[in-house]
């Protein structure tokens, strides 16, 4: 058994010692692959090398870190789903990409660059465990398979980054949310026999703020969508892509 230790994050200073416990938590028998699931190794190796790991939970729509927030921890999502997003504007948001269960964000370096540079939010209920980076630059020097787990990680970190900067180019709205929407679907999707049903209620709102557009033009472009029988909302704000193949054409500005 190992333990970690509900250490007090940068947005708790002030919290009485007594209210830091540790929770006793299994580890698993045998390291997951390491090219399959490189953040699974590497929070399992920190657990079996007895490092100090805070485990927080957040509610939807609780803050995490904000830009500009001293850069002292790589986090883990170990359960929900948290956004990460870049504020513009005034009080507009851009979301950079959404993280589910097995993903690393912070800034991805394993030492501290002075400050976050973006916004990090729980987009579900969610559970994240936080490493700091002096104990974590520490590990990596001494055990190089986690180092090469934290290099894999960070290589799925570039190309989340890439994908959003994909979604952002093209000047059509249409276009930009369905890319969106299939990026949802490729993360947190879940294939039914009726579709792809992405595993989230989504307002669109948050689909304006991936799109980088009005919240009004999402709600006409998903009407649209809705009419052409390429997606359908069931229940609380899920939605699920009838026609995957057809957004993929819209999305790479075949048909508009």
């Amino acid at each position: 058994m190992s333990k970690i230790r509900n250490a007090l994050l940068p947005h708790e200073r002030g919290l009485e010692p007594s209210q830091v416990v540790e929770v006793a938590i299994p580890v698993m028998a045998r390291l997951p692959p390491l090219w399959e699931a490189p953040v699974a190794f590497l929070l399992s190796s920190l657990e079996k090398a007895g490092m100090p790991i805070a485990e927080r939970r957040f509610g939807a729509e609780e803050t995490i870190y904000i830009r500009g927030d001293p850069d002292q921890h790589l986090y883990f999502v170990t359960e929900g789903v948290i956004k990460l997003y870049k504020s513009y504007g005034g009080h507009k948001e851009a979301i950079v990409t959404m993280l589910e269960e097995g993903n690393i964000f912070g800034e991805p370096t394993p030492h501290s660059v002075g400050a976050h540079r973006d916004s990090a939010e729980a987009a579900s209920a969610c559970q994240v465990a936080v490493m700091n980076k002096a104990a974590l630059e520490q590990l990596v020097q001494r055990d190089p398979k986690c180092a090469l787990a934290l290099i894999v990680a960070y290589a799925q970190w570039v190309q989340r980054n890439e994908r959003a900067m994909e979604r952002l180019l093209p000047r059509d709205i249409r276009l930009r949310l369905a890319a969106s929407l299939l990026e949802l679907a490729d993360r947190l999707g879940e294939p039914t026999e009726g579709g792809i049903v992405i595993g989230m209620h989504l307002i669109h709102q948050t689909l304006a703020d991936m799109a980088v557009s009005s919240r009004v033009g999402v709600s006409k472009e998903m009407a649209r969508l809705r009419r052409e029988g390429l997606i359908e909302t069931r229940g609380k704000g899920r939605i699920v892509l009838l026609d995957k193949l057809s957004l993929e054409e819209i999305a790479r500005n075949r048909v508009v």
